[in-house]
């Protein structure tokens, strides 16, 4: 089990090695913070987490984004349920889901236990593993419809993301982006999904979910010009909102 755990740890140091020479990622930095109680206790909070070496991107950085506002993490400590029997409960909004304690330890994300146990849970309930979006994360997670927006709503969007940012509301949002900037560790072509941690008038902070504990801002004028799609959850409006170019 243990040689395992290394193999995983190794494969998803390699795919952050690739991209190290031209991102501010520190790849070693992130393997040996894997080791610590948030991988081995349930506390109902997120710690860093870093994506395997499988294509889950859009599960992972739904995941993450949860913590990025008041009622990620509220629904976050009452996702899941212990039924200390070798199987944990996943209480989705889109309906229960029960896992066993070898579906948690298959889980590819690394770090904290919570988050493997959830992702656990929406691979048996969705199938992340074969690719997924935020969006529709969000929607098994909260049991909330999806309203779609196009370009002409991309400013009105922002601008509602800002506010809730400056009001200390936070968001559960994400994104991927069409351009590239490998400065900053931004895959281009829709590639790779990103949460997005803030927002303001001039700003945008996205987290990349191969190393969780990294932030990257960019201009907000960058932003909007990059992105292929971005979504949020209105929980006043029981929405998940999804915008396309």
């Amino acid at each position: 089990m243990e040689m395992r755990k290394i193999k995983k740890r190794i494969g998803a140091l390699c795919l952050a090695l690739g991209i190290a020479a031209s991102t501010l990622f520190t790849p070693v930095t992130a393997l040996a913070a894997t080791g610590g109680y948030s991988e081995s206790q349930l506390d109902g909070k997120l710690d860093t987490i870093y994506q395997g070496s499988i294509g889950d991107c859009g599960a992972v950085s739904a995941i993450q984004a949860l913590d990025n506002s008041k009622y990620g993490r509220k629904i976050f400590r009452k996702m899941i349920t212990d039924n200390y029997n070798g199987t944990y409960t996943l209480n989705f909004g889109g309906g229960r889901v029960t896992v066993t304690e070898d579906d948690v330890y298959n889980a590819y994300i690394e770090g904290d236990l919570d988050a493997r146990v959830i992702e656990a849970g929406l691979q048996k309930a969705m199938n992340v593993y074969n690719g997924c979006f935020a969006c529709d994360v969000f929607t098994r997670m909260t049991g909330f419809r999806q309203r779609i927006y196009r370009s002409s709503n991309k400013t009105e969007i922002m601008n509602t993301m800002a506010a809730k940012c400056q009001n200390g509301e936070g968001i559960t949002a994400a994104c991927d982006f069409n351009i590239a900037d490998p400065d900053k560790g931004i895959i281009g072509d829709g590639g790779h999904s990103y949460s997005i941690k803030s927002v303001n008038k001039n700003t945008v902070v996205v987290i990349n979910p191969w190393d969780t504990s990294v932030l990257i801002s960019m201009p907000r004028s960058q932003f909007e010009r990059s992105i292929r799609y971005m979504t949020y959850v209105d929980d006043a409006a029981k929405n998940v909102v999804v915008y396309w170019e």
